[in-house]
């Protein structure tokens, strides 16, 4: 299942979300996306007050609770990730000073790396980074 969900400071449906925004794609459920986080549907439900749940929409935002501490250690070689989207004007040191990474790291888990990245441009980061920061940023 090609997954599609990135973190984000945002709001969704008027809420702060406090862990992962999952963007609905054609055929998603909130069971089915209940199954691939690994959270209850009461869960999804609660999170996200006002959500269509029988009618989703192709890019309708759903925000997922995650805790950190279900997320794997970065320094496990066996460590999740999940797609950041670069934006506009960061740089590849601005990335690797934000989640904390080296060089080696960050190549290690994307094939190419640039110095300057296109606004949009996905990279993938160890999950426990983009949720350390997002808790920081709080």
């Amino acid at each position: 299942m090609t997954m599609n969900y990135y973190v984000s400071g945002e709001n969704v449906n008027g809420r702060p979300c406090r862990g992962v925004v999952h963007v609905v794609k054609k055929g998603d459920t909130l069971y089915k996306i209940s199954r691939v986080y690994d959270v209850k549907v009461a869960d999804l439900i609660w999170m996200n007050p006002g959500v269509r749940i029988y009618n989703l929409q192709v890019g309708d935002k759903i925000c997922v609770p995650v805790s950190s501490w279900e997320m794997p250690d970065a320094d496990d070689g066996n460590a999740e990730t999940l797609p950041y989207i670069v934006r506009a004007g960061e740089t590849l040191d601005a990335i690797l000073q934000t989640f904390r990474l080296t060089y080696e790291e960050l190549q290690k888990l994307n094939e190419d790396i640039s110095p300057a990245y296109a606004e949009g441009t996905v990279l993938n980061i160890p999950s426990n980074r983009i949720l350390r920061r997002r808790q920081e940023a709080q």
